[in-house]
C-alpha cells in the first residue's frame, strides 16, 4: 500500500489519513453508484468527484471502483471501505443532530461512583424524570475526584469528609454497614445466633473500599469481637460485583443504607442476624464554589436534598477553600 502507516501512535497515523473531501466523494459515489450523481449531491462536477476518488485510490494503493460508461461498481475492497465510512458518517451526523437539538438549560451533568449511580442515583433520577420529563441527565461514573472547577459537571455526589477544594458540599446521608445476605442464603445457612457463627460461612468483602472500616476485620474490631474472620473469604475490586455476589447468595457482605435501601425495603437483602450497625462516612452533594447553576440544576439539587436528606438529620453546608 502507498502511504499507509504501520501500527503507530494516533498523531503519526493522522498524517497519512485520507482527505475528508476524498472520503466524502467516495461515500457519495458508492451510495449513488454514479460519479455524476455524486457530483450533483456534493455540488461539484463529475470530474471533481472522479479526481478525488482517484487520489484516494492512489493513496490507499488499491482500486475502489470498476468504472463503466454511466455508472461505477464497487470492488470487494471498495465495498468493505464503503460500509465503514458510511457508518462513521452516519454516526457523526446523528451525534451532531442530537447536540443541536439538546437544550443545555434542561441538561444536568452528574459525577459519582458506579456504586452510587447504580444502586442509589439511578432510581432517584427515574423518579425525578416522572416529575420533570423534559429534564435530561448526563451521568459520569468514576472513582476519581474530578476537579469541578475545570469540568462541565454540575453536581457531584461524593463520599468522605466533605473537604474538597473549590466546592460547596451539603450533607446527604451517612453510610451504614452490617452483615447482610439474601433470603435464600439465610434459609440455607442460618439461623446465626452470634457473629462468631458467620465465621463458618462464606464472607464477601469489597477490597477496594475507600473506607477502611468496610473490611470484616475492622467491623469485628469495632463491635468488640476479638475473633478475626477467616482468611479464605472472597474479595472484589468492583463494588458492583461485590453487591451482585451478595444478591446472588454467594455469602454475607458488609452493606447497608443508603445504597442498599431499595433491596432492604423490598426484602431482597436481609440482616444475617441481629448485629450492630456501624456508621461510616457521609455522602455529600457537591457543587463548584461560585457557580451559577441553571434553573434545571437548581430545581433538581433542591429536590435531591429534600429526597435524600433524612428528616432527623440536619443538613449542613461546607465550603472548601479554593485550590
Amino acid at each position: 500500500m502507498i502511504g499507509v502507516p504501520r501500527r503507530q501512535d494516533l498523531p503519526r497515523k493522522l498524517r497519512y489519513f485520507p482527505s475528508p473531501r476524498a472520503l466524502l466523494a467516495f461515500e457519495a459515489a458508492a451510495r449513488k453508484g454514479s460519479l455524476t450523481e455524486a457530483g450533483k449531491e456534493l455540488n461539484v462536477s463529475r470530474v471533481a468527484v472522479s479526481r478525488q476518488v482517484r487520489q484516494l485510490e492512489l493513496q490507499l494503493g488499491f482500486d475502489l471502483f470498476v468504472r463503466g460508461q454511466s455508472h461505477v461498481d464497487l470492488t470487494r475492497s471498495g465495498k468493505r471501505l464503503s460500509r465503514v465510512i458510511s457508518g462513521a458518517f452516519r454516526s457523526i451526523f446523528e451525534e451532531i443532530e442530537a447536540l443541536m437539538n439538546t437544550n443545555t438549560e434542561s441538561l444536568i451533568s452528574i459525577s459519582t461512583t458506579a456504586g452510587v449511580a447504580t444502586y442509589w442515583l439511578m432510581p432517584i433520577i427515574g423518579k425525578y424524570k416522572r416529575i420533570k420529563p423534559n429534564v435530561h441527565f448526563r451521568l459520569l461514573t468514576t472513582q476519581e475526584i474530578i476537579n469541578l472547577s475545570a469540568s462541565d459537571v454540575d453536581i457531584a455526589i461524593r463520599y468522605g469528609s466533605g473537604s474538597w477544594p473549590g466546592t460547596v458540599n451539603t450533607e446527604l446521608q451517612p453510610n451504614w454497614v452490617s452483615p447482610l445476605c439474601n433470603r435464600a442464603f439465610l434459609a440455607t445457612h442460618g439461623p446465626f445466633k452470634s457473629l462468631a457463627d458467620l465465621c463458618r460461612v462464606p464472607l464477601l468483602e469489597y477490597e477496594a473500599a475507600v473506607d477502611s472500616t468496610s473490611s470484616w476485620t475492622a467491623y469485628f474490631h469495632q463491635v468488640g469481637m476479638l475473633e478475626s474472620p477467616p482468611t479464605g473469604m472472597s474479595t472484589y475490586d468492583s463494588f458492583v460485583n461485590f453487591v451482585q455476589a451478595v444478591l446472588d447468595g454467594q455469602g454475607v457482605g458488609l452493606l447497608g443504607p443508603p445504597l442498599m435501601e431499595q433491596f432492604l425495603a423490598g426484602g431482597v437483602l436481609v440482616p444475617a442476624l441481629e448485629a450492630p450497625r456501624v456508621q461510616q462516612g457521609m455522602y455529600f452533594l457537591c457543587q463548584r464554589h461560585g457557580a451559577t447553576p441553571s434553573q434545571s440544576v437548581r430545581e433538581f439539587s433542591d429536590w435531591l436534598l429534600k429526597e435524600l436528606t433524612p428528616v432527623e438529620v440536619e443538613s449542613t453546608q461546607r465550603t472548601s477553600p479554593q485550590s
